[in-house]
């Protein structure tokens, strides 16, 4: 096992650019084991053979342990990268990625087609057809601090009642407008869900408005934890709001993206890259690469795969779509980005630069 991690990592050293790019791990038998990306490939590549792995953390040490060869694709920028990546973990699901395992956690927030609509949490299904339904969102826990934001900020009801005519803690709590007490009308509440409408859709300046009046008294009154959780509560609607507003623009119109650090201008149409058209500039893999009859990875035919996706219009699958976005969003972050909105049909486009952090 030593021989080999010495073998690869002077093959790293010696084949692989120090260059943005994709990275493959794959066993003895040619199968996939591991995708990454990183700015510079022989770094990062060589990193996981300078460690022993009878002593590293579980994980990376077995996937160490198992490594007997590798394949790379050097990509024209990061951006490139992150969305190459992207498309290898979710086609081929290799067992030492987590992120195969994110979609399925993924969660939305629906408003009930009732008289007094509750924002309920939902799991994904292929089609929701008609119904009131936002996200995905990364997981429950992220859609359950929303959904106490809205009932919070608006008084929007959770329960599970099509027709709430129970007395509940939530209203005593002041987090629901309280139909059930007969506390609001319909008509009235039908303008709170408007708003909350409105918030899910990216237009948060409302909710954090009232959440930031909330902060406030509760400072001035000592109440210190309280405007800790909705200091919190306020960070977490302003990055939502972000991410939500840019996924919308970037899957429904004609993007530009443009970065002087890497002298790309990137151009995406409803979430597929129109360009650059080239992705990658070089690849490589390592002598001891055997592909297993059957099942084994062919990085030549993997990459060429990767690229065409990425030019083609994403899945119907809201997940994929979001993701991509996700992944471009970040990106145009950290890098303080200029990001230009073109909707179909218009030849003016709008320009915003992206700074903060993630979701």
């Amino acid at each position: 096992m030593r021989d080999d991690r010495k073998r690869l990592a002077a093959e790293v050293r010696g084949t692989v650019p120090p260059a943005p790019g994709v990275y493959a791990f794959l066993d003895g038998g040619g199968r996939l084991l591991y995708v990454g990306k990183s700015l510079n490939l022989r770094k990062r590549m060589g990193s996981y053979f300078g460690r022993n792995p009878l002593t590293a953390e579980p994980g990376f040490g077995q996937l160490v342990a198992s490594i007997r060869s590798f394949a790379w694709w050097q990509t024209r920028s990061e951006l490139l990268a992150l969305l190459m990546e992207d498309v290898l973990i979710k086609e081929h699901l290799p067992p030492s990625n987590t992120r195969q395992r994110e979609m399925p956690e993924n969660r939305y927030l629906e408003l009930t087609d009732d008289a007094f609509p509750a924002c309920l949490i939902v799991e994904h299904v292929p089609d929701f057809g008609e119904r009131d339904v936002f996200g995905p969102m990364k997981d429950k826990y992220f859609a359950g601090s929303l959904r106490e934001v809205l009932g919070q900020a608006l008084g929007i009801r959770t329960c599970r009642s099509s027709e709430p005519n129970r007395r509940c803690l939530e209203y005593d709590l002041g987090r629901c407008a309280g139909p059930c007490r007969d506390a609001v009308g319909a008509g009235e509440y039908a303008e709170l869900v408007a708003r909350a409408r409105d918030f899910l859709r990216g237009d948060v300046e409302e909710v954090v408005d009232r959440l930031v009046r909330a902060r406030d008294r509760a400072a001035e009154t000592r109440r210190f934890e309280d405007a800790a959780r909705l200091r919190d509560a306020i960070d977490t609607c302003r990055r939502y709001g972000i991410h939500e507003r840019f996924a919308r623009r970037f899957l429904s119109e004609d993007c530009e993206i443009v970065c002087d650090r890497d002298g790309i201008e990137y151009r995406f149409e409803r979430g597929a890259l129109v360009s650059p058209r080239t992705v990658i500039v070089a690849r490589g893999q390592s002598e001891g690469h055997e592909t297993a009859d059957g099942d084994g990875f062919r990085p030549e035919e993997a990459g060429r795969e990767a690229v065409a996706a990425l030019h083609q219009l994403p899945s119907a699958d809201r997940r994929i779509l979001t993701d991509r976005a996700r992944i471009v969003c970040n990106w145009a972050h950290r890098q303080g980005v200029q990001c230009r909105a073109r909707p179909s049909g218009s030849e003016a486009p709008s320009t915003t630069t992206l700074t903060g952090g993630r979701r």
